[in-house]
């Protein structure tokens, strides 16, 4: 073989190995796409077609709805229920594309136990506001329970464990003084939880905001607290309901021009429920095909603010969740990808 075309023939052979693999650099240093979506004047040059679990997370569907997904070229496939495992895990796995329901707690500690997983913007905020907070734990309105020293030797229901729910519980308890093994946790979904409390089967009920406005309709409950005030005295309120959106590492490494579109999007359907939430309120009970509903609030966090982040992992510790510096909060995140971060996008 001529030795001056050797040259070229290694060239060649570097670009097309460089296109399979998915690691061709953009002009600006970024990665491409390596299914050829591009992020280009503020949508993708070709539509990604994003599998999602219907349900869940109030600014997805008030994007999907108001068409701010569609304009930056993104388009929701829904999928059933998950058949088994968490939200997490199935998008670890690829089933589901985007975790858009869930809080820095889930992330930690899937990270923990090894699941390369990473937020990319925030979700919701807590507000003391009853349809729009996160948590509220119900007591029977018969005088027994009216402070959290009467919830002593008492059964908790919470929707799950290693999670929101009893996390904010144990620092609930922490704040006053209470140890976690003088109250017992039980497992259970919210949808149960109403009538187990009404029946006496657990003395206090940890419901999430549609199922707490619910159960406020009818006599015999009352709130004993709220996520936003658990959060208030933990230092910061909002924060106290903070929730996350998140991908995959993998997803992220093949997919960064999707990840953009995906925050372009959502922040746009969170500003718009901020300020239509009425209607909002509305679109979301039509959605779940549900009587009554209350709404999430939303930051005016363009990106991800790191000291909300480490206030959750600074309650994990101190409730025995992680050992002190265990989780290194800068692992959980990324901004790298957010448009309005970079400066890519204004509004």
């Amino acid at each position: 073989m001529d030795s001056r075309k050797k040259p070229i023939i290694v060239f060649m052979l570097i670009c097309i190995l460089a296109l399979m693999t998915g690691c061709a650099q953009k002009a600006d240093g970024g990665k491409v796409d390596s299914g050829g979506y591009q992020f280009k004047d503020g949508k993708l040059t070709n539509e990604y077609h994003l599998k999602v679990i219907k349900g869940g997370a109030f600014d997805y569907a008030m994007a999907d709805l108001n068409g701010f997904f569609k304009e930056v070229g993104i388009v929701t496939d829904y999928l059933g229920p998950l058949k088994g495992g968490t939200l997490t895990q199935a998008v670890v796995k690829g089933d589901v594309d985007v975790m858009h329901s869930g809080h820095v707690i889930n992330i930690a500690m899937a990270r923990q136990a090894g699941m390369k997983i990473k937020i990319v913007m925030e979700g919701m905020v807590d507000n003391p506001d009853k349809d729009k907070g996160h948590m509220y734990w119900m007591v029977q309105d018969n005088g027994k329970i009216n402070s959290a020293q009467d919830v002593i030797g008492k059964k908790i229901a919470v929707s799950n464990r290693g999670g929101c729910a009893d996390l904010l519980t144990y620092e609930y308890l922490r704040q006053n003084g209470i140890r976690q093994d003088q109250v017992e946790l039980v497992n259970m979904p919210d949808t149960q939880q109403e009538q187990a409390l009404r029946q006496g089967l657990v003395d206090v009920a940890v419901l999430h905001s549609i199922f707490s406005l619910a159960a406020q309709q009818r006599p015999g409950v009352k709130v004993l607290v709220s996520s936003y005030q658990i959060g208030e005295a933990a230092g910061d309120g909002e924060a106290g309901g903070l929730a996350v959106r998140a991908f995959s590492e993998d997803f992220i490494a093949k997919h960064p021009d999707v990840v953009k579109a995906y925050i372009a999007g959502n922040y746009r359907g969170q500003q718009w429920g901020n300020k239509n939430f009425e209607e909002a309120k509305s679109l979301w009970a039509k959605y779940n095909d549900a009587p009554i509903s209350g709404g999430n609030w939303h930051s005016k966090d363009k990106w991800v603010d790191e000291k909300k982040i480490q206030f959750w992992v600074d309650m994990m510790e101190r409730n025995g969740f992680a050992k002190p510096g265990e989780i290194n909060v800068k692992d959980l995140y990324t901004n790298d990808l957010n448009p309005f971060f970079t400066g890519e996008l204004k509004e």
